[in-house]
């Protein structure tokens, strides 16, 4: 199994150095997969496996109390149970996406499609291998009455090895030893010996004969290169939906600060409400909006901290992290530069750096080539038939390995087999037309639908630019309403205030936002147009003039009211 596993890294090392680009493939780690047994003990009930699923009547519901807390009790408790576990592992996102390209499902099972498709290739490759076999029979026979002066022993071993040839059909030579011991010597009877050699070929000159032949072959060296492919845009669309991930997730985190912030603020417009009811300055209503206001702000926070640990948590079991193990993101935010989008170069480099086009271009030279072959099956069978026997001498009764020439054995013929039936290759034939006419019309629909991502991802980084500078605007409009306010308290009733802490909440929410779509928007269109590169740790290698950075920690989740 080790010069399996060193052939087939060998083939995968090849495939990704033919697609170029510092293309990644996997390492077979063998403790992986499971052994198996030359002879396995099945269980019992290997054929019937229990189902646990029992009526109504033996289940459990127990309701809960009801609760008699108020709302900020309520509140207190879930920020209780959103408290992050000091001994949580800190994540950034450099280390969430190494941490998948270990332990996630759908990255060890996109490596194994790719080391399967080099294990059938090897598959292939060694059917056009030469390939020995050794038989080995014994055998016993009577003759006549059963008598034991008629029993015998024989034993016929038989040594070869065949060849399949790059054009068609079959060499093979075999070496033959045969050998019958009496098992009670009578009238004069004798043990007897003789061997053979034979060589044999079979090739066909009309139908199987060319370069078709090697199609299964030619196809399983192609699907593997398909396969490096698709593993290595697999691995950048799993970048960019980590990041998706992930930056949502540094969002949600924004917005908890944000409702926090906006908790507080309430309050203290609720106590102030309440002071000026106190004293006659406003009407009483006033700190019953104030108190609602803030309610709505607590009940806001809780499902939003609530939202964050469901997240989390898909976020876990997408990495492959035990769910039950306690993980804090760490606030990372991308700084890509926005590249300078041209739409008629963008669309030059899809066309021509996408990997699953160049498959999709490349599966239709494959259909042609079915075309021919089955147009190659409605020939006749014309096959040139050679066999050579050399054999010892077969006047003496045990002549060991010596061999007589003179006794040597060839013949040569011609087998025509006229195509008076080719009904069912004809229909091959159409079918496999009718796919390279399908396949065709599909390479064209995804350059179309390959020139539709292209133009909306680049329309993505405007739209999310514009996007950013709306919001932008909007928190600094919302800052100075909010300024105002404080300027003069006085003057502002309680839905003022309230109002004008929502607005300020929202247009922060929508500002962090803004620039999470704006890197996502960038990641999009590198993928898209093929420019993506992700080496083998799972970051991005910067293209030449990109200058790549990250702001982290504290700086995007600012806290203060």
């Amino acid at each position: 199994m080790r010069a399996i596993d060193r052939s087939t890294t060998a083939k995968l090392r090849a495939s990704a150095e033919q697609i170029g680009g510092n293309s990644i493939y996997p390492d077979i780690d063998e403790k992986r997969y499971e052994s198996g047994s030359y002879f396995p003990d099945f269980p019992e009930n290997s054929d019937r496996p229990t189902t646990e699923n029992p009526v109504a009547a033996e289940l459990k519901f127990e309701a809960a109390p009801k609760p008699a807390e108020d709302a900020a009790a309520i509140a207190e408790r879930f920020q209780r149970l959103a408290e992050e576990d000091p001994n949580a592992k800190l994540f950034g996102f450099d280390d969430a996406v190494a941490y998948a390209m270990v332990h996630s499902d759908e990255y060890l099972s996109a490596e194994e499609n790719y080391l399967l498709a080099a294990i059938r290739l090897l598959l292939e490759e060694h059917r056009w291998a030469p390939l020995p076999s050794n038989t080995t029979s014994l055998g016993f026979s009577t003759d006549g009455g059963g008598s034991r002066f008629n029993n015998a022993l024989s034993i016929v071993n038989d040594l070869g090895i065949s060849q399949r040839l790059p054009f068609g059909g079959e060499v093979s030579a075999a070496f033959v030893v045969r050998a019958t011991e009496q098992l009670d010597e009578y009238l004069l009877t004798q043990d007897t010996q003789s061997a053979e050699i034979a060589l044999s070929a079979a090739i066909p000159l009309l139908r199987g004969f060319g370069d078709v032949a090697r199609e299964d072959l030619i196809q399983a060296r192609r699907n593997l290169i398909y396969a490096a492919r698709a593993f290595e845009q697999f691995r950048r669309d799993f970048y960019q939906e980590l990041a998706n991930d992930y930056l949502t997730l540094v969002q949600q985190l924004q917005g908890i600060a944000n409702g926090e912030r906006q908790v507080e603020r309430s309050a203290q417009v609720e106590a102030r409400t309440r002071a000026l009811v106190e004293s006659g300055r406003t009407e009483p209503f006033q700190a019953d909006l104030a108190t609602q206001n803030t309610l709505f702000a607590l009940d806001r926070l809780v499902s939003q901290r609530e939202s964050y640990r469901l997240s989390v948590d898909r976020f876990k079991a997408r990495l492959g992290m035990p769910v039950e193990e306690p993980l804090k993101i760490d606030p990372v935010q991308f700084q890509l530069p926005v590249p300078k989008v041209q739409p008629d170069e963008a669309l030059g480099l899809a066309f021509r750096y996408r990997l699953d086009l160049q498959t999709e271009r490349d599966i239709v030279d494959d259909f042609a080539r079915k075309v021919d072959v089955a147009r190659n099956g409605l020939l006749g069978d014309l096959d040139l038939i050679l066999a050579n026997s050399l054999p010892t001498n077969p006047l003496e009764p045990q002549s060991g390995l010596e061999f007589a020439p003179k006794y040597d054995e060839f013949s040569a013929r011609l087998v025509y087999s006229m195509p008076l039936d080719r009904t069912t290759e004809e229909l091959r034939l159409r079918q496999a037309q009718v796919l390279l006419e399908q396949a065709r019309r599909g390479y064209l629909r995804s350059r179309d639908n390959a020139a539709v991502s292209v133009r909306q991802a680049a329309r993505g980084i405007e739209r999310s630019l514009f996007s950013l500078s709306v919001q932008q605007k909007n928190v600094k409009a919302a800052m100075n309403r909010q300024a105002a306010i404080d300027a003069a308290p006085d003057r502002a009733t309680a839905r003022d205030r309230t109002e004008a802490l929502d607005q300020l909440r929202r247009a922060q929410d929508s500002l962090d936002a803004a620039r999470k779509d704006l890197q996502l928007a960038i990641i999009r269109y590198l993928n898209t147009t093929g420019q993506l590169r992700i080496a083998a740790d799972g970051t991005l290698v910067p293209l030449p003039g990109m200058a790549f950075g990250e702001v982290t920690g504290d700086a995007l989740i600012d806290r203060n009211p």
